[in-house]
């Protein structure tokens, strides 16, 4: 419950007009607008892969380190295992995320003499 202190003046006769203080109580709930669902415009954006192939030009070690130094936060670990699959089984997914990324990503590693494509997950 709300108060509203309010001044009320008051006449009385053969006195000047005073103001005294007056609490009123409120004894309905505010008013409330009613709530409007708003419908979401952004969609997610759809997620790429950006798959490394296999090559037969560039040494282990220079496709785990471009990916370490491409792909951000990726471990050495995360390489190798990344490195070995593309190696043994022709091609891998080095990472998800969305197209902007996934195009620099690609880049990077062509940029580094690797062979590397995206496509929609």
């Amino acid at each position: 419950m709300s108060e509203e202190i309010v001044t009320r003046r008051v006449t009385r006769a053969g006195a000047g007009i005073t103001q005294l203080p007056q609490v009123i109580l409120a004894t309905e709930a505010p008013v409330k607008k009613p709530e409007t669902p708003t419908k979401s415009k952004a969609t997610p954006e759809p997620t790429y892969k950006v798959i490394l192939h296999n090559d037969s030009s560039n040494p282990m070690e220079h496709v785990v380190q471009s990916l370490q130094q491409v792909i951000p936060k990726m471990t050495q670990e995360k390489a190798v295992t990344i490195m070995l699959e593309a190696h043994t089984k022709g091609k891998a997914v080095a990472k998800r995320c969305h197209k902007e990324l996934a195009e620099m990503y690609e880049e990077g590693l062509r940029s580094r003499g690797l062979i590397a494509t995206i496509e929609p997950d």
